[in-house]
């Protein structure tokens, strides 16, 4: 995530589709939504997810919660509120001037 904001930065724009990221590691879902956001077409990576959960790390079983095959939950989402939440997004879908990520 470090490489992509001082990618963008160094750019000057959110589209890094003309770029390629080189990783020790399989990206964590958090950094491969980065990936997407920024529009990257090519990751090179050494070690995989399994590899990290070998070590401690929680990439595997963040992965099989996204896929929904993990045995059990460590957090609960629960959603409240959404009338009052869509409004933001509503905004935002109606803005002339937004810049699109």
């Amino acid at each position: 995530m470090i490489a992509i904001r001082c990618a963008a930065k160094k750019l000057g724009r959110f589209d890094l589709s003309d770029c390629e990221l080189y990783t020790s590691c399989e990206p964590c879902p958090m950094c491969l939504s980065a990936i997407h956001w920024a529009k990257i077409k090519k990751v090179y990576y050494g070690c995989t997810r399994d590899d990290a959960a070998g070590i401690g790390f929680d990439d595997k079983y963040i992965y099989d919660v996204i896929k929904g095959t993990a045995e059990h939950k460590k957090v609960i989402l629960e959603q409240i509120e959404r009338d009052s939440c869509i409004k933001a997004f509503i905004e935002w879908k109606d803005k002339e001037d937004k810049v699109q990520y």
